[in-house]
């Protein structure tokens, strides 16, 4: 329901837009257990929930996978994400980095998490850095952990 004092809906002033969304939230830590152990933290500078279905990370977050013994076993951080809450599936974009507690990085603009096959995954270019190598590609899966991974089409391995 609208109340104003004009009238005409049409010359009032709206001092502030007004938003389809029915959540928001700034300085954002989200973890997720699993049979009362932390698996995942989720921190980012602002969530916007603008369906039921899906939740806005419009600058960025960053994951933390952690084992039972709270060691941090990778990390992904994007510029934007969102979380397609009905499918269990993050998506993330936008300067990508998925690095391992082997210290190998992975470097992309998309990749995708799905929680229910704890798989890590993309179709993109990809830039996978090891100790001994740099690898090239197009396409990428992992385990959530990413500790265990592969890459498809790859364009170019430069050797350490």
């Amino acid at each position: 329901m609208f109340f104003a004092c004009e009238p005409d809906q049409k010359n009032a002033h709206f001092p502030h837009p007004f938003q389809k969304s029915s959540d928001f939230g700034e300085d954002v830590d989200i973890s997720y257990y699993s049979e009362g152990i932390l698996e995942f933290e989720l921190i980012a500078p602002q969530i916007e929930t603008k369906t039921q279905k899906t939740k806005h990370f419009p600058k960025g977050i960053t994951v933390y996978a952690y084992n039972m013994h709270f060691d941090t076993l990778a990390t992904i951080s994007a510029n934007y994400a969102y979380e397609h809450t009905d499918q269990d599936i993050f998506e993330v974009r936008k300067n990508v980095i998925l690095t391992n507690n082997l210290n190998e990085q992975l470097t992309t603009e998309k990749l995708f998490w799905n929680r229910n096959t704890k798989k890590i995954y993309t179709d993109d270019f990809v830039t996978l850095t090891t100790e001994q190598q740099i690898i090239m590609g197009y396409g990428f899966l992992s385990d959530q952990y990413f500790s265990t991974y592969s890459l498809s089409n790859i364009t170019a391995t430069i050797y350490l």
